[in-house]
């Protein structure tokens, strides 16, 4: 990994995050971005190319480590190596499914990041080239959601037997996140972050406007995960 490269440090403890520093400092990388909570975190990567994300799972705010990973992903290419001080099995499951290239368990120490940097390191030298990864996605552009429905992700439309489906701004957005995160549960803070901006918003507008969606879609699969959010299995 070069060490010129832009590292977001996305943890909610000053002390924490001076002593990752300070090991990163310590290892020739100086271009090091500090965020508190997903918010931060969205305003600097907007702003900066970010070539590594550490994430603290247990993040301050509303959206986890975890949920704030799949709003970055959902935009940005940005490899992650998570933080956190629970090893329980769900909590490696649940962030699996996002952008990780690895883990560090604390307290860990100088030697722990070495090691993780370098499996991060190895994994991005065998990622396909920029070019190639736009080939890859060219072809999959087209997402064959049930035998009735399919969805055009360069557009971002959806088709029910190749006839194009009206939908709001808003319907549209929310389907484009659906799509972008098959079979995943979505959080109601994600739709508030990512959808509306807004942390004002109640559940039930967010209901409301999936219920909606859902009358124009009727056999697609989108589930209310009771308490927490969606899901859109396929």
């Amino acid at each position: 990994m070069m060490k010129s490269n832009n590292i977001l440090i996305v943890e909610d403890e000053l002390i924490a995050t001076h002593y990752l520093k300070k090991i990163l400092n310590s290892f020739g990388f100086t271009s090091i971005f500090e965020a508190k909570n997903s918010k931060d975190a969205q305003d600097i990567v907007k702003k900066v190319k970010i070539d590594l994300v550490f994430m603290d799972i247990n993040i301050q705010g509303a959206i986890d480590g975890i949920e704030c990973t799949k709003l970055l992903n959902q935009s940005y290419f940005l490899p992650t190596i998570f933080t956190t001080a629970h090893n329980d099995s769900q909590t490696i499951q649940e962030a699996s499914s996002t952008n990780v290239f690895g883990y560090l368990s604390k307290p860990f120490d100088e030697k722990d990041v070495e090691i993780t940097l370098s499996v991060a390191n190895n994994i991005l030298k065998n990622l396909p080239t920029q070019n190639q990864k736009k080939q890859n996605i060219s072809k999959k552009t087209i997402l064959t959601l049930n035998s009735l429905y399919s969805y055009d992700l360069d557009t971002k439309t959806l088709f029910i037997d190749n006839t194009p489906i009206k939908l709001t701004k808003k319907e549209l957005e929310i389907l484009y996140i659906f799509c972008t995160n098959i079979n995943t549960n979505i959080s109601y803070e994600s739709f508030r972050e990512s959808i509306w901006n807004s942390s004002n918003i109640s559940n039930s507008t967010i209901r409301d406007t999936i219920s909606r969606m859902r009358k124009k879609m009727e056999y697609l699969n989108i589930e209310n995960i009771i308490n927490y959010g969606y899901i859109l299995r396929v």
